[in-house]
């Protein structure tokens, strides 16, 4: 089994009384996207959306390859703040890992080290995973 040719992962938090930047200097570290409950945008079509909940929303820099072990570890690290406070953060808000999974064959695979799913279940972060074939396969 190959293994999968490209992981983008993000660390999302969702909640109705999220304030981004409120997180931001809990975590004394921006946010790549984030927005409040109630935010109107419109969308290229000229459709307004409004935000069911608040978000903070933070991506792991591109890697070449689908390193999933390393990218956790490095969007982790960016937040220096204690077990107690990620189990604040869980009774308050959602938070999962978000990752796009990456397939350039129609048969492959990742390994997830049981470090990295320490890492998550000491903090209450669920996994969400999207799994994309390879664009020639039919």
């Amino acid at each position: 089994m190959a293994t999968l040719d490209q992981c983008k992962a993000a660390l999302r938090i969702f909640g109705d009384e999220l304030i981004p930047e409120e997180l931001g200097r809990l975590f004394d570290h921006c946010y790549t996207q984030g927005w409040v409950k109630g935010y109107e945008y419109s969308t290229s079509s000229g459709k307004v959306v409004v935000k069911k909940s608040g978000a903070w929303i933070l991506d792991a820099e591109p890697t070449d390859s689908a390193d999933f072990d390393g990218q956790i570890p490095q969007l982790l690290g960016y937040i220096d703040v204690s077990l107690d406070d990620w189990a604040l953060l869980a009774k308050r808000f959602e938070m999962d890992i978000f990752c796009g999974w990456f397939m350039r064959e129609s048969n492959e695979g990742i390994f997830v080290s049981s470090q990295t799913m320490r890492l998550l279940s000491e903090r209450n972060i669920a996994l969400s995973i999207d799994i994309y074939a390879s664009p020639d396969d039919e």
